[in-house]
Order: structure tokens, then C-alpha cells, then sequence
């Protein structure tokens, strides 16, 4: 009997536990209900997240400018080891020369290289002397020692630049079809302690156009 009279409230009392009770139920109602939805949100944000990864943890594809670097590399490197890394360790063999190219890898040179190196030639002959050319233009030296390796390769615009180990050479190479061929040689001068540049950056079109 006691434990019943415990319960027992005024009905003036009754009718506002009445409205705190079912409003209790609501926001206990309403917090159970967010729960499972801010659950179900965050599982669906979780794609998102994997789009936004960089794109170097994203699978990577083969592209056409890697196969073009790989083919381009492979050229300049072919070339160099015929044209002097074979006899470079060999001070008694016969080493080519800029002007054998024309005659025995004459398709390793654009038309245009192959008409200025010519020109050249010939005022050469002309003079009796040096024209615009006093250096060998394959290895910006003329006094070359060591091995000339490609390391570094860049193809933009089916032109690729290829930078040597040595002698601070880029060479320049475009596709023609399958192959390429040296469009120009790009150089810089620096002193013996690499400090400063005894001369201003060229390259071989250039410097064989001049009057």
C-alpha cells in the first residue's frame, strides 16, 4: 500500500508530467534516430576520402610519353656509345669526328643540322682556317675524356631534351616516324672550379648560323 501512495501525484501535477514525459521520449527518441543516420553519413563520406587521395597513391598507367622517353633515351645513349664511349678509355684508337657523322650516321641529324655543319665545312675551307665552329659539337670539348651517359630525359611536344653525364650538354631530338633524329646541342661553359661561366649559354644552330 505504501509502495502504491509513492506514485500518487495531484492531477494538477499529472498533466505536467504529462507534457515533460512525452517530450522526454522525443529528444531520447530523436537522439537514438541521429545516431544510425551520423553512422550511415560517415560511411558514406568514406569514398569521397579515397577520391581525394594524391595521385601518387592512386594505380598509375603506362603513358605515351614514358615509352617516348625510354625510346628516346635509348637513342642518344646509342649514340654516344658509337660516337666515343667505345675508344674513350682508349688513347690509341681511332675516335670519330663531327664530320664522319655525315658520312657514317648521316640519319642521326636533322636536314638542318646536316646543311649548317656542311656550311661550316666550307667556310673553313674557304678561310683557310676556323669559321664559326672550334670545338667538337657532339661533346662541347676539344679535349673530350670519359664517358658521355644519358641521365636525365624529358619529351614534350614529340621534342625530346636529354641531358649528358658530362661536358653540360642537352641535346635536342625529334620524332620522325619511329626513330629521331639531333635537332641541335645545347651548351654551357663553366670554369674548370664550376664556380662561374666563362661564357653565356649556346647551341649549335646558333652558333653555326652566324655570319
Amino acid at each position: 500500500m505504501g509502495t502504491a501512495l509513492s506514485f500518487y501525484q495531484p492531477k494538477s501535477k499529472n498533466r505536467n508530467a504529462r507534457g515533460i514525459f512525452p517530450a522526454g521520449i522525443f529528444v531520447v527518441g530523436a537522439l537514438i534516430v541521429a545516431m544510425p543516420m551520423s553512422s550511415c553519413r560517415k560511411s558514406a563520406q568514406a569514398p569521397s576520402a579515397v577520391a581525394l587521395q594524391p595521385a601518387s597513391q592512386q594505380p598509375t598507367q603506362v603513358s605515351a610519353p614514358a615509352a617516348d622517353e625510354q625510346s628516346c633515351r635509348a637513342f642518344v645513349q646509342k649514340f654516344y656509345d658509337w660516337y666515343w664511349n667505345q675508344t674513350s678509355g682508349d688513347s690509341t684508337a681511332k675516335q670519330h669526328d663531327y664530320h664522319e657523322t655525315l658520312e657514317l650516321k648521316p640519319a642521326a641529324l636533322s636536314p638542318e643540322l646536316i646543311r649548317l655543319i656542311k656550311r661550316d665545312d666550307a667556310r673553313q675551307i674557304a678561310v683557310g682556317g676556323i669559321a664559326n665552329l672550334d670545338f667538337d659539337p657532339f661533346l662541347n670539348s676539344q679535349d673530350p675524356e670519359g664517358k658521355f651517359d644519358v641521365v636525365q630525359v624529358t619529351v614534350k611536344g614529340g621534342v625530346c631534351r636529354a641531358m649528358l653525364s658530362q661536358r653540360d650538354i642537352v641535346t635536342e631530338a625529334k620524332r620522325t616516324g619511329p626513330s629521331w633524329v639531333f635537332s641541335n646541342f645545347y651548351y654551357s661553359f663553366y670554369s674548370e672550379d664550376r664556380r662561374k661561366k666563362e661564357a653565356p649559354d649556346d647551341d649549335l644552330v646558333h652558333i653555326l648560323s652566324q655570319p
